[in-house]
């Protein structure tokens, strides 16, 4: 990392940290999610209870197209075609809107099957789901799933939840989340999102129109990027060619969690969670007069115990900065990626897989900066 980037982060930490102290209880006034994996899922009550302890009233649960549709399926606008597998997707929807711990969803969509690929795999690497799908296999999963989690489809006797809130694409502006970047030396992903958004808006809109309801399509988030990188798009480029080529969506998706784990100096084209007005304001530069919604889809930092390097103090001044962000009244939802640690991801949550303390005992740093900062609800 840069000398100025540790430099400035050291400011940043001890201002946040110091601020943990002092700042009021109106910080509960955010609206907080976290992302629902298959750990969140398995533990039940106890997932809800911390989830509750932290104020979460949103959960984003991902849906990979590829794992819903391996093959190719027959009547694909039909969430009953053959070659489906909602299995996973429907137990996590279900698990958000249980009627003991209800709360909103916003699913996250991407993942291009093989079968789909708008480069029949000439690109090669099988199994990569950024690539680029055709059009209309796009179209045709959006309309079932829209369908299937319409509030009006029934499984087994019961209807499925209503989810009301879509992400397209999240990381559109990484090679590891939509390819290709560039054609010919020029930056393309922006306008293949335009058709990912377009496809989607119009699928979700027929649903939501039939079923009674409005439904919101939310870009997708768009990352931080290594400035070094030759690959990768930074948001502030990325998102302006987006607005230029007049993409239909509700809401900007961030997702702004920095690569290194810590986030540096605000370089020219990228954008971070510390800085919040500065997002607001480059999506306000981009679509004057609007008052566009940001949705900050994602965001993680190492949060405890200790580790490569990153101290106490560095992992609460993530947590810090998170949690100030959603409170400006144009971040509609904050979700944090993980609720609790896990054997595979043992410092991403927010509490650990022991209920109130990490592996080596001590009280987990980010469980008590959000606890400080969000008292947990009464009762």
């Amino acid at each position: 990392m840069y000398p100025e980037a540790v430099c400035r982060l050291g400011v940043l930490a001890l201002a946040l940290i110091a601020a943990v102290a002092a700042w009021p209880a109106a910080a509960s006034a955010g609206v907080y999610g976290i992302a629902l994996d298959d750990a969140f899922s398995a533990s039940g009550t106890a997932a809800w209870t911390d989830a509750r302890q932290l104020s979460a009233t949103w959960v984003r649960v991902d849906v990979r197209w590829s794992s819903v549709a391996p093959t190719a399926p027959t009547s694909a606008r039909l969430p009953s075609g053959r070659g489906y597998d909602w299995g996973a997707v429907d137990a996590k929807v279900r698990a958000a809107a249980d009627p003991a711990h209800p709360a909103s969803v916003l699913i996250s969509v991407w993942g291009t099957p093989d079968w789909a690929r708008q480069d029949g795999g000439a690109g090669g690497e099988p199994g990569n789901g950024a690539f680029l799908p055709k059009r209309a296999h796009w179209r045709n999963f959006m309309a079932a799933l829209a369908t299937r989690y319409s509030g009006a489809y029934v499984v087994n006797g019961t209807a499925l939840p209503r989810v009301t809130v879509y992400e397209i694409w999240p990381n559109p502006n990484l090679q590891s989340g939509l390819r290709p970047q560039r054609l010919a030396g020029r930056l393309a992903a922006p306008a293949l999102l335009k058709g990912l958004l377009a496809g989607a808006s119009v699928e979700v809109a027929a649903v939501a129109a039939a079923n009674g309801f409005t439904a919101t399509i939310v870009s997708g988030g768009v990352a931080r990027t290594d400035p070094t990188s030759t690959t990768d798009t930074q948001p502030v480029p990325f998102l302006r060619a987006l607005a230029r080529a007049k993409a239909s969506l509700d809401a900007v998706g961030l997702r702004l969690s920095p690569p290194s784990g810590v986030e540096g100096p605000s370089e020219g084209g990228n954008l971070g969670v510390s800085d919040v007005n500065g997002a607001v304001a480059t999506v306000d530069t981009y679509w004057p007069g609007q008052a566009r919604a940001l949705w900050l889809t994602g965001y993680g930092a190492p949060s405890g115990p200790a580790e490569a390097g990153r101290s106490d103090a560095t992992q609460q001044a993530a947590v810090a900065a998170f949690l100030a962000a959603t409170q400006n009244p144009r971040v509609a939802v904050g979700v944090w990626d993980a609720l609790q640690d896990t054997d595979g991801a043992p410092y991403a949550g927010l509490r650990a897989k022991a209920p109130t303390a990490n592996q080596t005992g001590a009280a987990k740093p980010s469980q008590t900066t959000w606890t400080t900062l969000v008292p947990p609800p009464p009762g």
